[in-house]
């Protein structure tokens, strides 16, 4: 008889929220900051090989998160496919009702400043005032009437 168990999907599971993983030339770790906050932290570069994978990262690890930290302040190249999961992550983000800051080293501001000249992409000039950002959002949120 085949083993029976639970599949995990679009969920994170618990033991991960300390997870860290190697890809290519970056390292992707999580870390929770509240129980509607989490950050994930990228150090290295994000390019072809790397970039799918942070999208999925990132998806991985947001399921029960109501705002996201990505912080790319450590990440010394980044490659136009970098871009593709920074859009990736942004519709993943529109549609599960997260509220979400890009905090970005100077590769990353610049690579924004061109393929994102109308600003779409939530990129913050400092981490203190991403997380403020957050903050308004979410007593947004606590002010809205139910309809029920």
């Amino acid at each position: 008889m085949a083993a029976v168990g639970t599949v995990r999907i679009y969920r994170p599971d618990p033991a991960l929220t300390e997870d860290q993983r190697q890809c290519g030339r970056a390292t992707f770790a999580v870390r929770r900051l509240s129980s509607s906050r989490l950050a994930v932290a990228v150090v290295g570069d994000l390019d072809a090989l790397n970039g799918r994978a942070l999208g999925r990262y990132v998806e991985q690890h947001t399921g029960i998160s109501r705002q996201l930290v990505l912080d790319l302040r450590a990440v010394d190249f980044v490659g136009t496919q970098a871009f593709t999961a920074l859009y990736y992550i942004s519709v993943h983000c529109a549609r599960n009702d997260v509220d979400w800051i890009i905090v970005g080293s100077h590769p990353v501001r610049r690579l924004l400043s061109i393929c994102d000249p109308d600003h779409e992409l939530p990129l913050v000039a400092s981490l203190v005032s991403g997380l403020a950002r957050l903050d308004r959002l979410a007593q947004c949120r606590q002010h809205v009437p139910s309809a029920g």
